[in-house]
């Protein structure tokens, strides 16, 4: 009695044809179709996550408009800006916001491409206002003077003819410091400043110069009435 061999499930299945002619029947392959699906799943879920990231971390950089000196900006020039959107962290308030194009004259020098720091720029100078340097030894300024603050000045005589130092005295009050040179003079050891003060005011300060000058500081308090 002949024994039926039986079929194994990995043999190809045969296929009858019309005429009776065997043939092998085409083998599907699902699990190969499943993986590139799942392949390409993974992919779309890896570069969905990185733009979501991206986003998140965008969102979390808060940027602001502000001002940016288009040429170099020296003292006493108008003011040639441009605006730029920065990242400044919490230091808005150290520099110019792009509000409205800033109205007055450059109260000290900015490079070109620099953001424009808040104080910069002030009031147009009277005609009546004339700048004059004067040298003041570092122990007799404050420190970080800087132009756009508002300070008295005193004099000390300089004398040598009495035994009794001399007394200092107030000379002018609420003067607009313009500039200060950083560089300190290597013989006289003081610093340049440049003060805007009214033209009847020059020969004053002139002759006090002569002396030793001192500069006091006004507190913000003091500066709310105005330089005089």
């Amino acid at each position: 009695m002949a024994m039926h061999r039986r079929r194994s499930s990995r043999e190809p299945r045969q296929a009858v044809g019309a005429g009776g002619e065997v043939g092998s029947a085409p083998v599907r392959r699902p699990r190969r179709r499943l993986l590139d699906l799942r392949l390409w799943l993974g992919v779309a879920l890896i570069l969905g996550a990185m733009v979501i990231g991206a986003r998140v971390l965008s969102s979390g950089t808060a940027t602001v408009t502000v001002w940016r000196a288009s040429h170099d900006l020296a003292v006493g020039s108008v003011p040639q800006v441009e605006p730029a959107v920065v990242a400044l962290d919490g230091r808005e308030s150290a520099y110019l916001p792009a509000v409205t194009p800033p109205a007055g004259r450059m109260r000290q020098s900015v490079a070109a491409g620099a953001l424009v720091p808040a104080t910069a720029v002030g009031a147009v100078v009277p005609e009546a206002t004339r700048l004059v340097t004067v040298p003041v030894e570092p122990m007799h300024a404050p420190i970080g003077l800087a132009a756009g603050d508002i300070v008295d000045v005193w004099a000390t005589p300089d004398t040598t003819t009495t035994a009794a130092p001399p007394n200092p005295t107030p000379v002018l009050s609420g003067i607009r410091v313009e500039q200060v040179d950083r560089d300190v003079d290597g013989l006289r050891g003081e610093v340049p400043v440049v003060l805007a003060v009214d033209a009847t005011q020059v020969a004053q300060l002139v002759a006090a110069s002569r002396g030793t000058i001192t500069l006091v500081l006004m507190p913000l308090r003091s500066q709310a009435s105005g330089p005089a």
